[in-house]
C-alpha cells in the first residue's frame, strides 16, 4: 500500500541510482503514486545530487553500474559526515542468486535488499517500512535534542542555565589544564534588582533580565558560555581569555548595561550591574567551583564598594596588583 498524500509536492523524495532505464520506467510506476522520484545514472551522479537535494528521504540503487557502482556508492554515504547520510535508508537490488554482493552490500550499510526482476508490491512495502522507520527516528532525535537543549536552557532569557554553565565549565578547565591554555570567568549581578521588582513589579524583573541577558550575548559574539546561574546573577565562561582580555570586556558590559534605557511605563529606569571576574592560572582555583567562588568574592567586594563596577583582584579595585 502506498505512503499517502495529499499534495504531490509534499510527497517523500527517493533517489534511484539505475543504468537500466527498463528498470528506471517500472520503480517509477510502481513507486510514482506515492512518492517523488529523482534518477542517477551512476554512484557519481547519485552522489552529487544528494548533496544538491538536502530533501532525498531514501536511496534505492543498483549494484552494478558504470563510474561508480553500488557498492562503492553505499561506502561513501555511510563514510559521509553529514548527519542526514547517519539514517538515510539505503535498499540494494540484486539478483536472487548473487548472495556475494547481497552480504557485502550489507557490510556496507545498506538497510534492505531487493531482488530483480521486482515485485510491485514488494518494494512499495519496503520502501514504506524504511521510510517511516527513518522519519520516526528522526523525530524521536529531534525531540531528544531538544529536551537536552530545555535541560540546559534558562527558560526567561533562552541563556544557558546554572547546570550547562557547570557542565561546559568542567569540560573547559580540564582543557585549560591540559593545554596550558586561558579560562577566565565573569560573574554579574543586577544592582538593586529586588527594588526593581517591588517597585515596578515581576514583568518589569523579568524585562529587566532579558535586556541584560540580550546585552551579554551580543558584546560576546558567541564566545564562550553565557548563563543564567540565579536569580539576578549571570556568569561567562571565557575560553582562552586571559585577565587583561576579561577586564576589558567586563567593562564594556558594565558600560553597555548602564548605558540602556530600560524603559518601564513612561519611566527610564537605570540598570546597573556589579562585576567579578577570576582567571584560572592566576587565580588558585582546582575546579570550576573555586573559580567561579573566586569571581563571586569579587562581585561582593564591588558591592561592597559601590556597586556598578568591575573588580578584577583581591583588593576590591578595578586594576592588576
Amino acid at each position: 500500500m502506498q505512503e499517502p498524500a495529499k499534495n504531490p509536492d509534499e510527497l517523500p523524495l527517493l533517489l534511484l541510482v539505475e543504468d537500466s532505464m527498463t528498470t528506471t520506467a517500472l520503480l517509477s510506476k510502481y513507486l510514482g503514486g506515492g512518492y517523488r522520484m529523482l534518477h542517477a545514472k551512476d554512484g557519481v551522479q547519485a552522489l552529487q545530487m544528494l548533496e544538491q537535494r538536502p530533501d532525498i528521504a531514501l536511496v534505492i540503487t543498483d549494484i552494478h553500474m558504470p563510474n561508480m557502482n553500488g557498492h562503492q556508492l553505499l561506502v561513501k554515504i555511510r563514510k559521509d559526515e553529514h548527519d542526514r547520510f547517519k539514517n538515510m535508508p539505503v535498499i540494494v537490488m540484486t539478483t536472487a542468486e548473487d548472495n556475494v554482493d547481497r552480504n557485502l552490500a550489507f557490510l556496507n550499510g545498506a538497510n534492505d535488499f531487493i531482488t530483480k526482476p521486482i515485485d510491485e508490491m514488494e518494494i512499495q512495502a519496503r520502501v514504506n517500512v524504511h521510510y517511516r522507520l527513518a522519519r520516526t527516528i528522526r523525530e524521536l532525535e529531534s525531540s531528544q535534542k531538544a529536551l537536552a537543549e530545555q535541560a540546559t536552557t534558562d527558560a526567561l532569557t533562552k541563556l544557558k542555565n546554572r547546570r550547562a554553565f557547570f557542565e561546559n565549565g568542567a569540560r573547559a578547565l580540564s582543557m585549560a589544564r591540559r593545554y596550558v591554555s586561558d579560562l577566565s570567568v565573569i560573574l554579574l549581578d543586577i544592582d538593586h534588582f529586588k527594588k526593581i521588582n517591588d517597585t515596578y513589579g515581576h514583568q518589569a524583573g523579568d524585562e529587566a533580565l532579558i535586556v541584560v541577558a540580550h546585552i551579554l550575548m551580543e558584546l560576546t559574539h558567541g564566545a564562550g558560555t553565557v548563563a543564567r546561574i540565579g536569580g539576578e546573577e549571570f556568569a561567562i565562561l571565557l575560553p582562552d581569555f586571559n585577565r587583561l582580555g576579561t577586564a576589558v570586556l567586563a567593562e564594556r558590559i558594565r558600560v553597555a548595561i548602564e548605558r540602556e534605557q530600560f524603559i518601564v511605563g513612561d519611566k527610564i529606569v537605570p540598570i546597573t550591574v556589579s562585576i567579578g571576574i577570576s582567571s584560572f592560572g592566576v587565580d588558585p582555583a582546582e575546579d570550576i567551583d573555586q573559580l567561579l567562588g573566586v569571581a563571586d568574592s569579587r562581585l561582593y567586594l564591588a558591592k561592597k564598594n559601590g556597586r556598578n563596577r568591575i573588580c578584577v583582584n583581591d583588593d576590591g579595585k578595578a586594576r592588576f596588583a
